[in-house]
């Protein structure tokens, strides 16, 4: 086993794409019970947009679908004017946040995941490159925005501090 539920008290936003991969490791039902625990105890969080993406993925979809409501970021801390404001800004700052998704989808979970990073304090759980310059680690380390980002689940590792930088 190299997965570990993290012994720290910080939350997490996870990205679609860490959901949807899981599946592929020989360990994933125990990675998905612990992600699951931990939204549980609202440790490990996404933004409603995520499960919109996530049906995409069926399996994994129906997999998560009966926890959704665990997972799923309280409306009242998405919808915020702080956090709207974030987006605003992403919009301005990060345009290709909503060009990734190839203009199909209307409303985009990575900004949301980004700003409701940013505005609580969270860290970004992500698979996109950590040098990237057009995906949530670049839209992280705008001077105006200024989330942590972490790639994958290195947030389980022992050795991952939660102020690791993408």
């Amino acid at each position: 086993m190299n997965w570990r539920v993290p012994d720290n008290d910080h939350t997490y936003v996870i990205d679609v794409d860490v959901l949807a991969r899981i599946h592929t490791r020989k360990d994933s039902k125990e990675i998905y019970a612990g992600l699951i625990d931990l939204a549980g105890n609202r440790r490990l969080v996404t933004v409603r947009q995520t499960f919109d993406e996530l049906k995409k993925f069926g399996t994994v979809f129906d997999l998560l679908k009966s926890e959704r409501d665990k997972f799923q970021i309280l409306a009242e801390r998405q919808f915020t004017e702080q956090v709207s404001r974030i987006i605003d800004r992403l919009g301005r700052e990060a345009p290709y946040l909503y060009e990734a998704t190839g203009g199909k989808n209307p409303d985009p979970a990575d900004p949301w995941i980004v700003a409701v990073a940013a505005a609580y304090g969270y860290t970004v759980v992500t698979n996109e490159r950590p040098r990237s310059t057009m995906r949530i680690p670049a839209a992280c380390r705008l001077p105006s925005v200024g989330c942590r980002c972490i790639p994958n689940l290195a947030f389980s590792r022992p050795s991952c501090k939660t102020d690791a930088k993408c």
